[in-house]
């Protein structure tokens, strides 16, 4: 701080009050140096003013707080400089009409030093006292930047920017010691009244205009994001307006409202909020350019990040502007379709932008069908060969034509085959997907079945329906049948769908990067063993090669099944050529049946048992009865590239093993003696021995008799 000590010349003084006239923002009024002019002259019972004229610069080496001019006019201030509306000043009396006698009477030592001031918002004080209430003043400058305080009392002051309006993110204007009355720097006048000034005109400014930019980040749905990661660049505008040539410079500091340079946050936070201030204008404006990056690991991941430049620019007069006309010119076109409408400052605040973007991520849901055929759910059982149907639903990003990938692939395990698409639709919502889309608007390819899995499918949707499906629901509607290979209760029977889709769209060499979400459903068949006993149940009464044919269901359909061998046999697919109806108990007297659905019954005849023993009456009645529940893991995040939307967990049933298990037990027949009976012969040889008898009798009675 400029601090004088107390001189005993009169030229000295008048030069130094000169130089505390034009510098109006120094730190401190030095002592007098010598006698200014007659104490007596000073009236203190005059009253005087101070007048503040508040300006902004865009002049990019322009010194915060500076104060162009003389005391009357404003000849000096720059023409680019504009006035400055709603600027709040306070005026804080400080010393009395006599110390400013003493001061430039020149007997007293006395130094006027700002760092002796202070102010916390509420009560100033100054050399530690505090200044009176009575003795502070606040205004707020007009329409022209202007503001009079009126009526003043002789004493010395400090003038205070408190508040700016909310365009202005620079420090305010600095602090300043004022006196009433100062000496007159004019000498042309020989009047002892003149040479003192009552009515004084001070120029406060900030040293730079700037803009803010704040930035509301969100997914479709509304959810703020936290952690989307920018980066900004600028480029100088020429007079004309036009940008200037070269490079796009990387922003990483801008400027605080302490006047220091700090570094910029660019990622959102936990409200979805970045703010970017104290953005500067520079001489004829700046051009920025904000792009959305991935960082890894911060960014949210599974939302489509949209590397298209979105531009704006802060114009040197202290407002902002979205995409002007200007970036057209100089091919620089906003092609973001995330922004949510135009973005345009508020008139309040005309260097304060708000804008929203929307990070797009789609959705992925995969039921199956129960099989009445009725509602929707996660899991269900089925019967081998029957049709299975499924449903995926998929909540497609609008701006799923600028993406290089978005297919859809189902991938079943070994013992399910895909086979053709039922209908595709699309709506407004998941539960109202009502248009039918054609099929030349989608591609549906089988994919053969690979190591360990069905045959499966890939779709995509075709260029020609993408903008009438962007931001929509699409629906999926499929069939598929158990085969042969499907897994008899167990852990079922799984098929998963994957969505694939680009995670970068526009102005990115990055056209590779997918994430993928995955859901799936289950199904699954049980199966039946009835174990044959001859007389009571025990292991040493199992009978082999007993035979059953299997007749019908309950809905009364003829029913053939394939023989894997050993007892045990699968219901028949319709492509199985060797089929049969006649099933046989092996060595441990036991028939399996496969592929049976739950809840439903069937009908075994036996037709062959083992000698002496009697054939079943009636058929035998079969079904499995099972309560299965099924236990789905459902991470709510992605890992890094990758979500599950649902995987399985396990599988319990009521059972210890979900087969239906019963016992048949053959008896011996009732039947007379016959062959092998003593009875019958006896009976037999007394008969011919009867017969001979009378045989005799008769033929002995007809003898010829002798004559003598």
């Amino acid at each position: 701080m400029d601090t004088v000590k107390r001189k005993y010349h009169k030229i000295a003084a008048l030069i130094m009050a000169a130089f505390m006239l034009l510098s109006l923002f120094a730190g401190a009024i030095p002592a007098k140096a010598a006698e200014a002019s007659d104490p007596a002259v000073i009236d203190t019972a005059k009253k005087g003013s101070i007048t503040v004229t508040k300006y902004t610069s865009s002049k990019a080496d322009a010194t915060n707080g500076d104060a162009t001019g003389t005391q009357n006019d404003e000849a000096g201030i720059d023409s680019s400089y504009k006035t400055l509306a709603g600027a709040k000043f306070k005026l804080f009396k400080i010393a009395d009409a006599d110390d400013v006698v003493t001061y430039y009477n020149g007997t007293d030592v006395t130094t006027y030093d700002l760092s002796n001031f202070l102010y916390d918002g509420t009560n100033a004080t100054y050399n530690g006292n505090t200044v009176a209430t009575s003795y502070i003043y606040e205004g707020i400058t007009d329409e022209n930047g202007k503001y009079k305080f009126a009526n003043l009392p002789v004493g010395i002051y400090v003038l205070k920017e408190v508040t700016a309006p909310a365009q202005i993110t620079t420090p305010l204007a600095e602090d300043s010691l004022i006196s009433i009355p100062m000496v007159n720097t004019d000498t042309s006048s020989n009047n002892e009244n003149a040479k003192w000034i009552y009515d004084i005109n001070v120029y406060p400014k900030n040293h730079d205009s700037t803009g803010t930019l704040e930035l509301i980040k969100t997914n479709q749905d509304g959810t703020l994001l936290s952690g989307v990661t920018f980066e900004l660049y600028k480029k100088e505008l020429k007079e004309d307006g036009i940008i200037a040539e070269g490079e796009w410079v990387k922003v990483e500091n801008t400027i605080s409202n302490t006047g220091t340079s700090v570094p910029l946050d660019m990622k959102t936070g936990a409200d979805g909020k970045m703010t970017l201030a104290g953005l500067p204008s520079g001489l004829y404006g700046t051009q920025y350019k904000l792009v959305e990056v991935y960082t890894g690991g911060t960014s949210p991941e599974g939302y489509i990040i949209n590397s298209n430049p979105m531009y704006f620019k802060m114009n040197n007069d202290n407002t902002i502007t979205w995409n002007p006309a200007a970036v057209d010119i100089n091919n620089c076109n906003n092609i973001n379709t995330g922004v949510k409408g135009t973005p345009a400052a508020d008139a309040a605040t005309p260097n304060k932008l708000s804008v929203s973007l929307v990070n797009e991520i789609p959705s992925l849901s995969k039921m199956v069908q129960e099989n009445d055929g009725t509602d929707w759910k996660t899991d269900e059982q089925y019967r081998l060969d029957d049709e299975i149907t499924y449903k995926l639903t998929v909540k497609v990003p609008a701006n799923v034509a600028e993406l290089n990938t978005f297919e859809i692939k189902d991938t079943p395990d070994a013992g399910i085959t895909d086979e053709a698409v039922k209908s595709v639709k699309h709506g407004d919502t998941a539960d109202a997907c009502n248009t039918v889309i054609t099929e030349d608007g989608y591609t549906f390819t089988t994919v053969p079945a690979e190591s360990g899995k069905g045959q499966g499918f890939t779709f995509t949707l075709n260029n020609s329906v993408k903008d009438n499906v962007a931001g929509k629901y699409l629906e999926i509607i499929y069939t598929a049948h158990m085969n042969e290979n499907a897994e008899i209760a167990g852990n079922g029977n799984g098929n998963t769908a994957t969505l694939t889709y680009s995670k970068f769209i526009g102005n990115t060499t990055d056209t590779t990067s997918v994430y993928t979400i995955t859901d799936e459903a289950r199904v699954y068949t049980y199966q039946y063993q009835i174990t044959k006993y001859k007389d009571s149940v025990s292991d040493t009464n199992k009978i082999a090669g007993v035979e059953f044919n299997l007749l019908y269901n309950q809905n009364g359909d003829a029913v053939s099944v394939v023989d894997k061998g050993n007892g045990v046999y699968r219901l028949a697919l319709q492509s199985d050529t060797e089929k049969t109806t006649v099933l046989k108990t092996n060595n441990d007297g036991t028939i399996t049946i496969q592929g049976l659905e739950n809840g439903n019954y069937y009908y075994l005849k036996e037709t062959k048992t083992i000698a002496n023993y009697n054939l079943l009456s009636k058929p035998v009645k079969i079904a499995v009865n099972v309560t299965e529940t099924t236990t789905w893991s459902s991470p709510t995040q992605f890992t890094t590239t990758t979500k599950s939307v649902k995987s399985f967990n396990k599988v319990d049933y009521n059972v210890s093993y979900a087969k239906g298990t019963s016992t048949v037990v053959n008896k011996k027949g009732f039947t007379l003696p016959k062959t092998g009976s003593m009875g019958f012969i006896l009976f037999c040889v007394l008969g011919l021995a009867l017969i001979a008898g009378g045989a005799m009798l008769i033929f002995g009675g007809k003898r010829t008799k002798k004559i003598r």
